[in-house]
């Protein structure tokens, strides 16, 4: 009988741990995105600053999602760009290839997934922007983005129409300015100022119409989730939350 009432005993503190454990931390608002915009940019480009302010403009907007992207295209021209991950550039390539665009450059404007173009030209971005938020991003699937125990969190996904396997990625950013400051190449003497800095980008798994759920380890200190098709295909879906 005692081993018995121990073994229980045991059993509910083994329970009442991953129930702690799997407890969000606390509720979190999660901002559905209209549109979602991606810049390609670096440090080692002449155009990219003004860019980046650009894109920080966009990144007040209620119901814009943007995300600024460190690629490390010009690294070779003197400065490494501080912020640049190669993973950022491979997406980048994949959009070229989904767009037909030839080549890459710097600085450059994705949004949703479906339209690129030079951030250089103002003029044509807004319009671009304009038209997306027109027809804004499906209303479904719903997203929520719920911070646990330990850093991580959990990505809830609803159900929607069944549909060809697309990814979710999870997507860790900095609201910024997030600044550095050159010393070598063609912006030496020049600090630069990043709004919304992505930090990290993982692809969580796969969404197909059923409701899913996914935890992730980082999303700090704002959080992003994009619905995608595969490939660098259009954006389905997006959502954020901050985190800090």
């Amino acid at each position: 009988m005692l081993a018995v009432m121990i073994g229980r005993l045991l059993a509910a503190a083994l329970f009442l741990g991953l129930a702690a454990h799997a407890t969000p931390a606390r509720a979190q608002a999660t901002v559905r995105a209209e549109a979602v915009v991606e810049l390609y940019t670096s440090q080692g480009c002449t155009q990219c600053p003004r860019a980046n302010r650009l894109l920080g403009m966009f990144a007040r907007e209620d119901g814009v999602l943007a995300l600024t992207f460190a690629v490390p295209i010009w690294d070779y021209l003197g400065w490494r760009d501080t912020f640049a991950e190669e993973a950022f550039a491979d997406r980048q390539r994949a959009y070229s290839r989904t767009l037909r665009v030839r080549g890459r450059y710097t600085p450059q404007l994705v949004i949703n997934g479906g339209a690129a173009m030079s951030a250089s030209y103002w003029d044509e971005a807004r319009a671009e922007l304009d038209q997306a938020r027109r027809t804004p991003l499906s209303a479904a699937p719903t997203i929520s983005i719920t911070p646990l125990r330990y850093s991580r969190v959990r990505v809830a996904i609803g159900s929607g129409p069944r549909r060809p396997d697309a990814d979710v990625w999870v997507v860790a950013y900095d609201r910024g300015p997030v600044t550095e400051y050159v010393t070598r190449g063609v912006n030496i003497n020049r600090r630069i100022y990043h709004y919304n800095l992505v930090r990290s980008m993982d692809r969580v798994g796969r969404w197909d119409g059923e409701a899913v759920y996914f935890e992730h380890a980082r999303c700090r200190p704002e959080c992003a989730v994009l619905i995608q098709e595969q490939n660098g295909g259009r954006v389905i879906a997006a959502a954020s939350a901050s985190l800090r």
